[in-house]
């Protein structure tokens, strides 16, 4: 999670001009801007203005929006918040690393509810500014409205827009833009009639962003044009907008107010619209009259001046001054308070006298009128003065009571004494002798520095007279008591009060909170021993902290009693996903009747036929043990996004194209799987090609449905055990498992084929006297790595095999990729929910669909001899697709998946009968090689090299460490392959079909033309022996030059498992040379 700080650092450290021409756009300086045409629309004259001193850019022409260096990144290079934010740090050597830490998952869920909920501002920025451009009597009138009240320029910047008279036309917009309907309902942009029509809140209004001090649009104030209703509205609370917190303008202010050490602070948004519309960019307001003391204090962050500059209202009837005057006078006392030096400036009238000027009071005056100009401006900040001073001067009546007059003196001694300042005190003394002696005021501040407040709470006594007949005690202050006749006897200083009994066959608990004399108050969770044993009770209890049980068995027995008859059932949910009751369970709610039912604090779900589920992962329990229920933390339902399921598929099918399509027909059929396995074994999914292909990112796209951007765990590192546990954490979903290599370990690829038939692991379950149980495979995995499992055809055979060919791709195809990322980052839950609300379409017609499906596909693939355990895998998705494309708007068809199915079928089943073929063909080489059929140094050559060039293809390949490569002598071994068959009755591959199947093994390198190989007669090298020219004998091989097939050996040995690397009887030749 990146702080505040960070952020502000970057800001200002980063300069727009360079961010923005470091992306490749050209900047021209004109005047004291820079501009140049849109990178984000097409246009011939230049819009895009670059303000160096705000540190801003924004479009004037179609885009109408703007932003600092931070949003330029996220519209240029499609990023998020956050990961603009590192980018620029990176660039300006900002160093965040101890910003970093993982967040939670349910920190993951509110950021991205918060994401969400600024895309839908973002949006609706958009509506608005489009809203008020149109040429309809309303809009004009509403832009008319805007362009003479603030200048043009200005409203283009802000993003003031308009909110129409008709009824839904935010709604119909964000709907076609795949928002969540129920987010802008939280948000307060949409509301719900009783009857449950959605409709637009806001209507006929001029609307005003309200940024963060980021610029990020985090609600709305909307000026009411028509006669009915108030004249401003605000957004409602949400997760990033709080009007407590929130000041307006912040945004622009911030920059200049750090720059001149104050803030000017007015009424409302028009005063800061008018204010920095003519330069005073350091204005901000409250959202409403009062000024917080949390908004203070962000204030305080950067300055330590504030200025108040109060509306000028009428006083109503028998007041001294109207609410304007009254609220600066709360709210400067309340600065004063908290150590700023307060200033104000009061709107007067100035007439120009004979020996000096003369201001006049204003009846009624506000800086959105008044202030229309930086002339006038200018002349109000010579009448800036001190807080304290007039605070005297509003509320001093010469003509008061002397006890009036004592109320003022100790208010403004109680100013004067937060001031740590013992010359400006005199000053205060100096000045306000004007309206009192000196040593009045004098005592009054040392009185005020002296005084303390003190307040005492009596607590009550309270006995209950129905607990105490009944159960032998009675509670008093949060503690247990019984009478005897020696007294009163405290059995403890807590008390707890019953939630809910958790049903579990092996481990049933009950859930209590439990409050103490202090008021400290926690949810305990106590399994059924902890009840049964004093002495456990005692230790779960103590263990919470201040809370001791003291007296006995006997008394515990009769609390047991009272508690137990209070308290409701609930089933734990252990397992996510589908359940036998007929519902899905995600980790934070239930799904069930076509209705979403949330947990409550304490995980309890309550469902609508008063069925009681416990989902323990959302529960106040665990909220601070974030080492517990990690998946279900993530398998979560959010609805954050309203994209439809046909624009999510289209941005799928546009990214990974026919991959996609069978992902999607997979997911389908895993959100019922139950009802699948039912006529068939449910397939495993494998997404094979190489790194940065796409192969793991469609596996993410496709668990967004479940879980957001999920990390798979890595095949290899992780144990057979915690693989067991990650696939028996859901029902009907889906599971992704990363990395495959052929070299994976025998247990775990067994594993991987058991899941092919709905078994996990053994384990002994120690809850149930150690029989051993082997949990159940009930979700859809996915498997993706960067080699083809075809080392296992066993294996290989129980999945759907996608390939993924390309690693390197357009900037359109990235555009497209960071568009998927930005709609799955929402997650895609509500997607799951609207298939999984067709379940009864899919129990009574998949079977027939299956039939049909299985029809199609041997219907064109008669001719073909498919395996059958290939064809059946690749019918589950087709006819999952079948099912529910009458009921499910989907870019592609039915017979554009049955093309693509049939592809499927026809590739995997020729790569799983090509393995088969070559694994034969492999085994019949090391059977040669250990019958003495073939000799190293004659028939193939393994050689050590660090570099290597072949002729088919011309490429010289180096080697950081030294390659094994074997040279296998093609004709020799080819016409021993034919041979060898012919003896055993089997038939042998065509040498095309073979040479064929080896050049396509991903453990082929090339083919060389020109290799030495060692001539062999009857069992030995042939040899000839001469005499050197010392009488010495000299042998020499006989030699014949022939073509070599070369292959990685160490992936032959890996695969196949064969050893050619042994020594003949004669010793082999030191060195290779590479002629």
């Amino acid at each position: 999670m990146i702080d505040e700080k960070s952020i502000e650092q970057v800001l200002a450290r980063a300069d727009i001009v360079d961010v923005i021409e470091s992306c490749g756009v050209q900047l021209k300086k004109k005047g004291a801007h820079f501009e140049c045409c849109c990178p984000f629309h097409q246009e011939k004259t230049p819009s895009f203005i670059v303000d160096t001193r705000k540190q801003t850019w924004f479009c004037y022409g179609a885009c109408q929006e703007g932003g600092n260096a931070i949003r330029f990144l996220m519209r240029y290079k499609a990023m998020s918040f956050p990961e603009a934010v590192k980018e620029l740090a990176k660039t300006y050597n900002i160093d965040m690393s101890s910003e970093e830490r993982q967040l939670t998952p349910q920190e993951q869920q509110e950021e991205a509810k918060r994401d969400s909920m600024r895309a839908i501002n973002d949006m609706a920025v958009q509506y608005y500014v489009g809203n008020l451009a149109l040429q309809y009597p309303e809009n004009i009138a509403a832009r008319d409205y805007a362009f003479k009240r603030w200048p043009e320029k200005f409203c283009q910047l802000i993003g003031i827009g308009y909110a129409g008279s008709q009824w839904d036309g935010l709604k119909e917009y964000a709907e076609k833009k795949g928002y969540s309907i129920e987010l802008m309902i939280e948000m307060g942009l949409l509301k719900r009639s009783e009857k449950g029509r959605i409709y637009d809140f806001f209507r006929n209004r001029i609307m005003i962003p309200i940024r963060d001090k980021f610029s990020r649009v985090i609600g709305f104030t909307a000026r009411n044009l028509g006669e009915d209703g108030p004249k401003y509205l605000n957004s409602s609370a949400s997760a990033i907008y709080d009007k407590e917190n929130s000041i307006f303008g912040i945004n622009l202010a911030l920059k200049q107010g750090i720059k001149e050490e104050t803030f000017y602070l007015v009424e409302g948004a028009p005063d800061v619209l008018r204010l920095q519309s003519i330069g005073v960019e350091n204005a901000v307001a409250p959202l409403g009259s009062a000024w917080t003391k949390a908004q203070l204090q962000q204030l305080k962050k950067s300055v330590s001046s504030l200025c108040f500059i109060p509306d000028i209202d009428v006083p109503p009837a028998g007041e001294p001054y109207g609410t304007g005057i009254k609220s600066v006078l709360k709210h400067g006392a309340l600065a004063l308070s908290m150590g700023f030096k307060v200033s104000v400036i009061h709107i007067t009238k100035t007439l120009t006298g004979e020996e000096s000027d003369i201001d006049i009071p204003l009846a009624k005056a506000d800086p959105d009128s008044y202030i229309t100009d930086k002339g006038i401006w200018q002349g109000l900040l010579q009448k800036k003065q001190d807080f304290i001073l007039w605070y005297v001067k509003q509320n001093w009546n010469p003509k008061a009571t002397t006890e009036e007059h004592k109320v003022i003196i100790d208010e403004v001694a109680e100013f004067i004494a937060h001031i740590d300042d013992a010359v400006l005190e005199k000053m205060y003394l100096k000045q306000l002798k004007n309206y009192a002696p000196q040593d009045i005021w004098a005592t009054a501040i040392n009185g005020a520095k002296k005084a303390s407040r003190e307040q005492s709470k009596k607590k009550g006594k309270t006995l209950d007279k129905e607990l105490l007949d009944r159960y032998g005690f009675y509670e008093e202050n949060n503690c247990y008591f019984s009478v005897s006749s020696q007294g009163d006897y405290q059995w403890s200083n807590f008390v707890m009060e019953p939630m809910f009994h958790i049903k579990d066959a092996i481990s049933p608990k009950r859930l209590y909170k439990i409050r103490n004399a202090n008021r400290q108050e926690e949810i305990i969770e106590l399994k059924q021993e902890d009840l049964v044993s004093l002495a456990k009770f005692k230790q779960k209890v103590e263990g919470l902290g201040n809370y001791i049980w003291l007296a006995k068995e006997e008394q515990l027995t009769k609390l047991k009693m009272f508690l137990y008859e209070q308290t409701e059932t609930a089933l734990e949910i252990v397992q996510l996903g589908w359940q036998k009751q007929g519902f899905f369970a995600y980790g934070n709610g239930i799904y069930a009747d076509k209705k979403w039912y949330t947990t409550d604090e304490y995980g309890i779900v309550r469902l609508d036929d008063e069925r009681n589920f416990y989902l323990p992962a959302f529960s106040r329990i665990y909220q601070d043990e974030q080492k517990l229920f990690q998946f279900e933390r993530r398998f979560v339902h959010l609805g954050y996004s309203a994209i439809s399921l046909l624009d999510y598929s289209k941005k799928l099918v546009a990214v990974f194209g026919n991959n996609a399509k069978i992902g999607i027909g997979f997911l389908l059929a895993a959100l019922f799987r139950d009802i699948v396995t039912s006529q068939s074994q449910f397939p495993i999914l494998n997404l094979f090609g190489p790194k940065g292909s796409g192969k793991t990112e469609l596996g993410t796209s496709l668990m967004s449905f479940f879980v957001i951007e999920n990390k798979p765990p890595n095949l290899h590192s992780s144990s057979k055990a915690s693989l067991g546990d990650t696939v028996a954490q859901c029902a009907n979903a889906l599971v992704h498992l990363d990395e495959y290599r052929n070299d994976l370990e025998l247990e775990k690829r067994e594993f991987l084929k058991a899941i092919w038939d709905g078994t996990g692991r053994t384990r002994m379950n120690m809850d149930r006297d150690k029989k051993r149980e082997t949990t159940a495979v009930d979700c859809g995995v996915i498997v993706s790595g960067q080699e083809m499992a075809t080392a296992d055809i066993a294996l290989f055979s129980r999945m759907i095999f996608l390939t993924f060919d390309t690693s390197e791709f357009t900037a359109e195809a990235k555009r497209k990729f960071n568009e998927l990322m930005e709609e799955r980052k929402k997650g895609l839950s509500h997607l799951a929910l609207q298939i999984l609300s067709h379940r009864k379409k899919f129990e009574a017609e998949y079977d027939g669909n299956y039939k049909s499906a299985f029809s199609d596909i041997t219907g064109q693939l008669e001719q073909a001899r498919i395996e059958d355990r290939i064809l059946r895998n690749w019918v589950v998705p087709l006819a999952a697709f079948r099912t529910l494309s009458g009921v499910l708007e989907l870019p592609f068809t039915y017979n554009d998946m049955l093309k693509i199915t049939i592809e499927g079928i026809v590739r995997q089943n020729s790569e799983c009968k090509s393995n088969n073929e070559l694994g034969k063909f492999w085994d019949l080489v090391a059977y040669l090689r250990q019958n003495g059929d073939i000799y190293n140094e004659s028939d193939y050559r393994i050689v050590y090299v660090n570099e290597f060039s072949c002729n088919a293809p011309a490429v010289k390949m180096q080697f950081k460490e030294q390659k094994r490569i074997l040279l296998l002598r093609k004709s020799r071994i080819f016409q021993l392959y034919k041979k060898e068959a012919r003896a055993v009755g089997e038939t042998s591959l065509p040498e095309g079909s073979l040479k064929f199947y080896l050049e396509k093994s991903p453990e082929f390198i090339g083919t060389k033309n020109s290799v030495r190989f060692k001539n062999v007669s009857k069992g030995v090298f042939d040899i000839t022996v001469k005499k050197d020219e010392h009488g010495r004998d000299v042998t020499t091989y006989k030699q014949t030059v022939d073509m070599a097939m070369a292959f990685d050996y160490d992936l032959l040995t890996t695969h196949y498992n064969i050893n050619l690397e042994v020594s003949d009887i004669f010793a082999q030749e030191d060195e290779f040379k590479d002629k």
